[in-house]
This record gives structure tokens, sequence and C-alpha cells, in this order.
């Protein structure tokens, strides 16, 4: 009797498991495009232009390709963004509309390398900078995209800028003269709560932030906080005994960002939904600031360092 009832119990189980392993793909019966916003607003020292990214979104199932990615992006768009004196019209670029060395330019300015750009990429940029990019002004954003009009706003934040940058010998198993970690203080507002992004360069390199580039000051709220920051590694990157750390000669480049709510929560949870994967892992739903659409109408100030890691 109790035989028959582990084999009862072992048929279950795996009749359970069986029914586990059917695959489930979203369709796209339902699905309806949406606009997806990308606009960023940057004030500091060595800041981008402002600039739009405006594309459709994708179903879920969709065969991806070259040409379906450059097919995506919304051109003949009216991008419209007030500074509270005045309406700027961000002017309309694609690549294939470029020659050289202006599509080059273009690319360097919004932080892409130019020879790894492959689609037609097309954006909206503020090119003559005539918005006033200052803390504390507000802004609003209007698309007119078909017959819908889209609207946002945002606020530009105060900066909380890097006080002291220094570099030690790593912890642990690392203990070879050929790196070193990166050690930072800051004084953080005590008047509000604070929201930071960062990305760094080694020499050579594009400045890219890292898979988790963002944090708040829950813990270190209106205090002097030290704390380490890590080389940000590309996704493609493996992860190794280096990771995080600094090549000693090295020049290399921080970007250290203040951002409002919104746009921490926005890159929180997009970064956060890439690091959960696996059958099991919650779904994510990325926060934006766009009524009727997906994205972000984002602010940031930032500022830019660049450090000699010793040998």
């Amino acid at each position: 009797m109790q035989n028959n009832q582990v084999k009862i119990l072992l048929l279950a189980a795996a009749g359970i498991f069986s029914s586990c392993e059917e695959e489930v793909s979203p369709g796209s019966r339902f699905y309806e495009r949406q606009l997806v916003v990308e606009c960023y607003l940057e004030a500091g020292n060595e800041s981008l232009p402002p600039y739009c990214i405006l594309t459709n979104s994708l179903a879920f199932d969709s065969l991806q390709s070259e040409d379906l990615v450059s097919s995506l992006y919304v051109r003949g768009a009216e991008v419209i963004v007030s500074d509270g004196t005045r309406n700027v019209s961000l002017q309309e670029f694609c690549l294939n509309d470029l020659q050289e060395p202006f599509r080059s330019e273009i690319l360097s300015q919004l932080g892409y390398n130019p020879d790894s750009v492959q689609v037609d990429f097309c954006a909206y940029i503020d090119i003559s900078r005539e918005l006033d990019l200052a803390e504390g002004k507000s802004y609003a954003l209007e698309i007119r995209s078909g017959q819908t009009v889209y609207k946002s706003a945002a606020v530009m934040p105060a900066s909380s800028p890097i006080d002291s940058i220094w570099f030690e010998k790593p912890p642990g198993r690392n203990q070879n003269d050929s790196f070193a970690q990166l050690f930072c203080i800051i004084e953080d507002n005590p008047l509000a709560a604070d929201y930071y992004r960062y990305f760094t360069a080694g020499q050579g390199e594009p400045l890219i932030p890292n898979l988790n580039s963002v944090t708040d000051d829950v813990f270190f709220n209106g205090k002097s906080f030290e704390f380490s920051l890590a080389k940000a590694r590309d996704p493609d990157e493996e992860f190794g005994d280096n990771t995080g750390l600094y090549r000693r000669g090295d020049s290399i480049r921080i970007k250290w960002c203040n951002l409002p709510k919104e746009h921490y929560e926005f890159w929180n949870a997009l970064e956060a939904g890439r690091t959960r994967q696996g059958p099991f892992s919650a779904y994510v739903r990325v926060p934006g600031n766009v009524p009727g659409a997906l994205g972000i109408f984002g602010t940031q100030h930032c500022i830019h360092y660049t450090a000699y890691v010793p040998k």
C-alpha cells in the first residue's frame, strides 16, 4: 500500500513537471503599437545637447532585424521643449541623411561610438543649444506625431558633486599591482531626497553606465558619504577578477549625475528587469512620465571628472 502511494506521488510529480515544460510565448493578437519616448535634458559641464528619440513599440514575438529596427524610428514628428521663456523646436536628424564628419560628431555628442551604429539612427536635437538648462527650472515637452499630442514636464535637479576621489589597492585575492579600486566622498543634500546615476570610461573607452547605475540616498541622506565606485561593465563583458577595477596608469573619466525621482525610478526598474531572468522571475513594468506613451522625459544634472590612476 505504501509503495503504491509512493508510485502515485511520483506519477503526479512527473505530470506536474512535464506540464511546466510547455512553451508559452505572448502573442501579438491583442498588441497595440505605442510611441516610445526617450527625451533627455542635461545640465552641467561637458553636457550633451537636449535630444529626443522617438520609436514605435514592438510586439513580443516580432522577428528582429536591422531593417526592422531602422523602421521603428518615428520621423516627421514635431518635438517642442519649453524652458519657461522660449519654445524650442528640436531639429530632426537621421544618420543616412548626414555627411561625414557631421554624422560622427552628432553620434559622439549623444554618447555613441560612430563606428558601432549600423542602423539608420534618428533623433530630434537642440543642436544650437537654445534651451536654458539650469537647476530648479521647469521644462515642458510636447510631441505631435500623426494626430496625437503627447505632453510631459520635468524639473532640473540640483547637483551634489563628488568631493574627493582616490585609489587604493583592491581587497581580497586581487593583490596585483596592475589594477586599483576607486573611492569617492560626496556631501549629500540634507534638505531633499537625492537620486544618483553614474557612468565611467577607461582610457580610450566611451562613457557607459554600470549594470546597476542608480541609487537613492535613503541610507546616507544629509551625510558625508564615502563609497567605492566600480568601473562600469558592459552587458556583453564577462565577469572576472578585475571587474569593477581601474587599470593603473590610465586616465579615466567619471560622469556623476543627479536625477529627479521619476527619472531615477525609470532606470531603477529598467535595470532591475535586466537582472531578473529565468522562468520564475518576477515581471517588471518600467514606469514612465509621458501619458499615452512609453518612456521618459528625463532631466539630469551631471558633472564630468577626469582622474589619473597612479601606477
